[in-house]
């Protein structure tokens, strides 16, 4: 017999079945949804993690560098107590459970690590309850000596209220570098200043130094007077009018005007020829600096004689009485008249390791004069230098120094227009017309770009060198900063001060940068 099943029940068995396959998918989804829902809160726990690691990043390494700074004589105890409260304090909310600060040093390094972990959240269904944490920071000091070189604009566009701040930010300056000076490495620091206008004053006490043209060697003088050597020595001519060189110099003749070259007899033009402003013609109704009589009235000898030949005469000086007081100044210039005219700023202080030295030759500065950049520049340069005329830097490649530049101005480079027949007035570029700068224009704009062409080489040499150059600039409206900026070693190094006020917060900029340590990993 056969038993056949009915419609009704067929379809009865049909809709157990089909819930049974849903409850099966149902069980599979679930069981599924397990591990997909472990990888999601991985995800957000993990970005967590990395968020707290970033914190805990930020806080080391800010750590290690103020553990850094602080004197070499800090105890062990001290620098671990100190770590330790900054990080919690810095940490506190951060969600990091179980915070460990560890601290060592070794040598000059100090290393800081912090471990912990994050807790997680969906994670726990993979049996994973939080993640661990560890971030380790080293402070090094990078710096095993520095030697700066302070060239600081003293020309007569700095009078007033913005010589004064530049007193406040130099000197703030310089306080902040000592300060921050290993007291165990006796020596590390030096810094010198380099005050210039149009000329650099070295000083009237290195008269006699092997670098100085003592002998009218130089074909500077060549340029100036028409005598022989001995009776265009300037040195000769000082002493003729019973004078003293008040201790400024000419820049080199190109190239050596933008090299680190050290001054030899050899090579006469790598000395520095003595700063004399000759005594302009009797002739010359626009003479600048006419101090002396050119020749008594019965010499038919200058008679035809051109302003640049009778300017040239040597026999003159101390010959005939002067034609103006000792302290008789100049119209428009206001410089005192004679061989000095236009050195009345104080003289340079070479590398020193003491703070008064450098702090006393920031307060003594005075103002006079144009703009010279390039050759305060050069000076600065001399100062950081193991070659002549001082030697007294450490070697380029020592690999224990470093050497830095700061050059403040807040003025363009400037050659000014006379209507003398110099056609400008006597400076450390001697006249104009001697072509000194690569130009001989009676127009100033052009007279201004030779001069930054100079300075622009300058600068690329003394990096090549391996001086690090920071440039201020200090209201100056016109022009533009284009050579500072290309001057300077890294953008972050160029300054532009709008108001003078401000000077001392680019100078403290400064500082940080040089006094910063560097983090390794």
């Amino acid at each position: 017999m056969s038993v056949s099943a009915s419609p009704k029940s067929l379809m009865n068995l049909r809709m157990r079945f089909g819930r049974e396959e849903r409850g099966s998918v149902a069980i599979i989804f679930a069981l599924a949804l397990i591990p997909m829902l472990g990888l999601a809160g991985m995800a957000i726990d993990y970005a967590v993690n990395i968020n707290a690691r970033a914190r805990a990043r930020a806080s080391v390494d800010a750590t290690a560098l103020a553990l850094a700074r602080l004197p070499s004589s800090t105890s062990d105890a001290d620098l671990i107590a100190k770590s330790k409260d900054t990080i919690t304090a810095s940490l506190g909310g951060s969600g990091i459970d179980g915070l460990v600060v560890a601290t060592s040093r070794m040598g000059g390094d100090i290393t800081v690590t912090v471990t912990g972990t994050t807790p997680t959240s969906l994670t726990r269904l993979m049996g994973f309850r939080s993640l661990p944490l560890r971030v380790v920071g080293t402070s090094t000091r990078a710096l095993t000596g520095l030697e700066i070189a302070l060239v600081l604009d003293n020309t007569g566009s700095m009078a007033g209220a913005k010589l004064a701040n530049l007193k406040t930010a130099a000197t703030d300056l310089v306080t902040k570098l000592y300060a921050k000076a290993d007291p165990t490495q006796p020596g590390s620091l030096k810094i010198g200043v380099v005050p210039f206008t149009m000329t650099v004053n070295v000083g009237p006490g290195y008269l006699g130094s092997d670098w100085l043209d003592m002998y009218a060697e130089s074909s500077v003088h060549k340029q100036t007077f028409n005598a022989g050597e001995t009776e265009r020595n300037r040195f000769n001519l000082f002493k003729a009018m019973n004078k003293t060189w008040a201790g400024c110099v000419e820049a080199r003749p190109m190239p050596y005007d933008v090299r680190d070259t050290a001054p030899t007899r050899a090579v006469p033009d790598t000395l520095y020829v003595p700063y004399f402003a000759p005594d302009e013609s009797d002739n010359d109704s626009y003479a600048v600096n006419d101090y002396q009589s050119d020749a008594s009235y019965f010499d038919f000898s200058t008679w035809g004689m051109t302003n640049r030949q009778r300017q040239g005469i040597t026999s003159k000086y101390g010959k005939f009485s002067w034609k103006v007081s000792a302290t008789a100044r100049q119209a428009g210039t206001n410089y005192l008249y004679g061989p000095n005219s236009g050195c009345e700023i104080q003289p340079l202080t070479r590398l020193s390791t003491t703070q008064k030295t450098v702090t006393d030759a920031i307060a003594a500065m005075t103002v006079i004069g144009d703009t010279n950049i390039p050759l305060g520049m050069m000076w600065g340069w001399h100062l950081l230098s193991p070659n002549g005329p001082f030697r007294d830097g450490a070697a380029y490649n020592d690999g224990k120094t470093v050497k830095y530049m700061v050059l403040m101005t807040d003025g363009q480079n400037q050659s000014a227009y006379s209507s003398s027949d110099n056609a400008s007035f006597y400076s450390g570029i001697g006249f104009i017309w001697q072509n000194r700068i690569g130009t001989i224009s009676s127009d100033m704009a052009a007279r201004g770009r030779a001069i930054d062409d100079r300075l622009s080489a300058l600068c690329a040499n003394a990096k090549a060198a391996g001086i690090r150059i920071f440039t201020v600039r200090v209201e100056v409206f016109d022009g533009t900063s284009d050579v500072l900026k290309a001057c300077a070693s890294a953008p972050s190094m160029f300054y532009d001060v709008k108001d003078s006020s401000l000077l001392a917060n680019a100078f403290q900029a400064i500082a940080d940068q040089i006094t910063e340590l560097r983090l390794s990993y």
